[in-house]
């Protein structure tokens, strides 16, 4: 509902959560949703999901899923659209695959705070200028929560008990709640959450953003009651920020851990280890067995907040790696080459908490990660350490710096007694580079750095940018052999768009 001019709004919250979904004055309680069935390595992977078959809404009506089969058409007629022009269309088309929920999807959420009528905190959104707040005026006897519908299972069933906690009269939960502007949640497919409290004053409760020791030590206090009244509903982490300052309980824990399940390190094509029942000729992928990681996502860092589908993108990853390496052999073969089992070089730029690192480590002889966020580079070692990556290094650098420093127009000691250099002075027959950029795409230094290599792996968050550097640089240094569209934010116009791009002879 809309907040009445009675009402008052407690700080002005950027909400990130609906990149493009509109929030709903009356919205439906959240239905648990189980872990869908993603796609497996057992079935054609090769062939695209179709689209009829890939949605999986436990609540959502059949209403909504048409209404989600026709924004998900239109997206892929714009992108159709969009790389047809160029000729960047591969002869396979556009693979298309859709989100496996089209409601409790997200993983990252944040919502402003406002008091309603009554002066009770209420979640809030901000729509079309105006500050609307979540729930229903005809709420159920029962006590029916203010409800985000796309919002995964763990953060739905947190925050009802959440905002009970944060209305609770008592001294320790009223000053925790002094001065909320905005509370967000980061989880785990798994079941964990990590709540962030935002303030616009310290903890001495004044605005100064001087807090004293005594005043840490009496918020820490109070948000280890309030962790301890939460952990039935699967909070692992309290965390505030306010002014140059972040504060988590004594537990410390500001992370989450994220399951998936990806592709084995077994070669693909190994018949004795082939399911029964398999054709000859049926896709190989379905004999690796699976591998079970584990990532640390930190609250306040960049984390896909469509787990499913990233877990769908990361096997997509894998599938093309293999049709990376059935080509290098098939070539290496007409030279009377042996043929070789993992490809010898990954370079990632903008490799996050290197789950991608993480993931297709195993395909190759070695893997080399850049990031400039040092958050996310303390995450990507302890990654490589929990999941047993010992061929992967990552460094701390923004990928205009590293490529600069590797194509000569940089200082050439960035990486001193690393063999980088050497690598790439055989990137263009061996090496695979694998960018996820920002929105903007890639820069002119690091997009002449990706056009040296033999294979490219473009993740585009942006379908314009990667259009931009096709047209620009790598549609004419390469060719796409395969385009895939997934749908990361089912019920908005955005998707994303991964390519593999191979050397032109």
């Amino acid at each position: 509902r809309k907040m009445s001019t009675a009402g008052s709004v407690i700080g002005v919250g950027v909400s990130f959560l609906s990149r493009g979904i509109r929030a709903t004055r009356r919205p439906t309680r959240v239905t648990p949703c189980p872990r869908p069935s993603l796609p497996r390595r057992g079935c054609s992977f090769r062939r695209p999901i179709t689209v009829a078959s890939a949605t999986s809404a436990p609540s959502s009506s059949s209403t909504e899923d048409d209404a989600y089969l026709e924004l998900l058409a239109d997206k892929t007629k714009r992108v159709r659209e969009l790389f047809h022009g160029g000729g960047f269309i591969p002869a396979r088309g556009v693979e298309v695959y859709a989100s496996p929920k089209t409601r409790g999807y997200r993983t990252r959420c944040r919502f402003a705070i406002a008091r309603d009528d009554d002066g009770r905190l209420r979640y809030a959104l901000f729509e079309n200028g105006e500050v609307v707040m979540l729930g229903d005026d005809d709420a159920d006897e029962d006590g029916d929560a203010d409800a985000f519908p796309w919002a995964s299972e763990p953060i739905a069933r947190v925050m009802p008990v959440l905002l009970e906690r944060l209305n609770d009269a008592g001294d320790a939960n009223a000053r925790v709640a002094t001065g909320l502007s905005a509370v967000g949640f980061l989880a785990s497919r798994g079941g964990e959450v990590v709540v962030t409290l935002w303030n616009r004053i310290d903890t001495a409760g004044d605005d100064s953003g001087d807090a004293s020791n005594a005043g840490d030590a009496e918020w820490n206090d109070d948000a280890n009651a309030l962790l301890s009244s939460l952990r039935a509903v699967g909070v692992v982490g309290v965390v505030t920020r306010r002014r140059r300052k972040k504060l988590c309980a004594s537990n410390g824990v500001d992370h989450v851990w994220e399951p998936m399940t990806v592709p084995g390190d077994d070669i693909p094509g190994d018949e004795e280890s082939a399911p029964p029942g398999t054709a000859p000729g049926d896709v190989g992928t379905a004999r690796s067995p699976s591998r079970h990681l584990r990532y640390k996502q930190v609250e306040g860092a960049f984390s896909n907040p469509n787990g499913d589908v990233a877990e769908i993108t990361a096997r997509w990853l894998h599938d093309v790696c293999e049709d990376i390496l059935l080509a290098r052999n098939e070539k290496g073969s007409g030279q009377g080459l042996t043929p070789v089992s993992t490809l010898p070089w990954l370079l990632e730029l903008y490799c996050g908490n290197g789950n991608h690192a993480v993931s297709l480590s195993p395909r190759f002889g070695r893997v080399t990660a850049v990031e400039i966020e040092p958050r996310l580079v303390a995450a990507a070692n302890e990654n490589f350490a929990v999941n047993g990556v010992a061929n992967a290094t990552v460094t701390a650098s923004p990928a205009e710096t590293f490529a600069r420093a590797r194509t000569g127009t940089g200082c050439r000691g960035l990486l001193d007694g690393d063999d980088v250099d050497h690598l790439l002075a055989d990137a263009w027959r061996d090496g695979t580079v694998l960018v996820d950029p920002p929105r903007a795409g890639l820069d002119a230094d690091t997009l002449v750095l990706v056009a040296g290599f033999g294979s490219v792996l473009y993740i585009a968050c942006d379908c314009a940018s990667l259009a931009r550097d096709l047209e620009s640089t790598l549609g004419k240094t390469h060719e796409v052999r395969r385009m895939a569209l997934f749908d990361h934010f089912p019920g908005s116009r955005f998707c994303e768009v991964v390519v593999w791009l191979e050397a032109k002879a």
